[in-house]
């Protein structure tokens, strides 16, 4: 009788002015526990950690011909849960006019630094280059051969790995500029 009461009150309150959104489920709260919207909130959480499995091995599309690009997606690939939405945001391309710049941070979860490697040497050898180290070359070994360098870097603390990645891509043939910039890599 109290229940169907308060009920009463509400539906009395609301006619009075224009209900809030919410408010029905306020009211449908007031009638059952929230059980079943902990539940549904249980659900969609796990469905997020299954969706959020990270691929150590990714594969370059058939027609990949940007670094840029595919650095984009071995970030989104390699995040795990919810990180896969930070990491395609908090991503950055910058157009240094004869180069680009790709900067991206991940947290990884059973995945290296070798794994991301060997995926850009993927790409390379699909692009024609060879990887040595961190930079892509043309199976010619002149400088001006430069596809593109990777720069991984790993900061682990007691409780993640964060995993922060920098791509290099020259635009068109790699300028003096561009072989200046990634000097400290090769």
């Amino acid at each position: 009788m109290r229940a169907s009461y308060r009920l009463r009150l509400v539906g009395a309150v609301s006619r009075s002015r224009p209900m809030h959104p919410w408010a029905g489920l306020v009211c449908a709260w007031r009638e059952k526990p929230p059980g079943p919207v902990v539940r549904c909130v249980v659900a969609l959480w796990c469905l997020v950690n299954v969706w959020g499995c990270a691929h150590p091995l990714v594969q370059p599309a058939k027609d990949e011909q940007s670094a840029i690009a595919f650095a984009k997606k071995v970030v989104i690939e390699m995040s795990t849960g919810l990180d896969k939405l930070r990491a395609s945001v908090a991503t950055t391309v910058t157009d240094k006019g004869e180069y680009r710049v790709f900067s991206g941070e991940f947290f990884p979860h059973d995945v290296t630094i070798k794994d991301l490697m060997n995926n850009f040497a993927r790409l390379c050898t699909q692009l024609g280059g060879s990887m040595s180290q961190s930079v892509c070359k043309a199976p010619e070994q002149a400088e001006e051969q430069v596809k593109f360098v990777v720069h991984a870097e790993a900061q682990s603390t007691k409780m993640y790995t964060k995993i922060y990645l920098t791509v290099y891509e020259p635009v068109g043939t790699p300028s003096a500029e561009f072989l200046q910039t990634i000097r400290p890599y090769r």
